[in-house]
């Protein structure tokens, strides 16, 4: 080996050592860096008073919602016993009570601020998980509660009360061809855009999705869970 092999092998091996040194080095940085977005956006879902709902909502949506002031849900009933029933006592199936639980783990607790529903059965089972239910008349010639008694509203008198209300959190729980019409009522038919709503009701068998509105610097958005609750039918 000749005098220069021996002065420049040495060298050479240190700068190996460095070099792997900076690269462990940088690794490190970036697990710690990773570590804290993930430890940051889990802090931020366990302190929503929500966090079952929040996390599953989108990636792009969860920053806005964190934020929001207001919040209401609106979904359709969960499956009926029977498909071809439309009465008002039609209760719900072993699939729909299925759908129910789910539903009652994703809101969490505490209750709802305000929870509306129909005074069809199938509409106020559905809503139950959400806290004490207020009934409105699912139409104008058809405003017996379920479990009995008259229902003191219209359903345009409780979209009223919802807007008009300054609760954090309110569900609602519709039918087919009116849960769209809450959303479109509150924030516009424009938000009904690239969702099963987007015709104005939803298809027979559309089941599961909730309609999320939350209000952030004073307007209204929605994020939809899509099949959020669903249990096939």
């Amino acid at each position: 080996m000749t005098l220069m092999a021996q002065i420049d092998r040495p060298a050479y091996g240190a700068a190996c050592i460095r070099s792997a040194q900076w690269r462990t080095g940088l690794i490190a940085m970036a697990t710690i860096a990773l570590g804290f977005v993930f430890s940051a956006t889990a802090l931020a879902n366990d302190a929503f008073d929500r966090p079952s709902l929040l996390n599953a909502a989108s990636d792009v949506a969860r920053a806005d919602i964190v934020r929001a002031d207001r919040h209401i849900l609106i979904v359709r009933h969960a499956r009926k016993a029977d498909e071809s029933c439309n009465a008002l006592d039609c209760p719900l199936g072993e699939n729909g009570l299925a759908m129910v639980e789910r539903l009652d783990i994703l809101l969490g607790e505490p209750d709802f601020d305000a929870v509306f529903s129909s005074s069809a059965c199938r509409t106020y089972q559905t809503a139950l998980p959400a806290g004490d239910v207020v009934q409105h008349a699912a139409a104008p010639s058809a405003a017996d509660m379920c479990g009995g008694g008259i229902a003191d509203r219209t359903r345009a008198e409780a979209l009223d009360a919802a807007v008009a209300s300054d609760a954090r959190w309110t569900f609602v729980a519709e039918h087919s061809n009116t849960s769209c019409g809450w959303v479109a009522g509150i924030a516009g038919p424009e938000l009904l855009e690239g969702t099963l709503c987007a015709g104005g009701q939803l298809e027979s068998g559309d089941y599961g999705d909730i309609f999320w509105l939350y209000r952030t610097d004073g307007s209204w958005r929605l994020e939809v869970l899509e099949a959020a609750f669903d249990i096939d039918g």
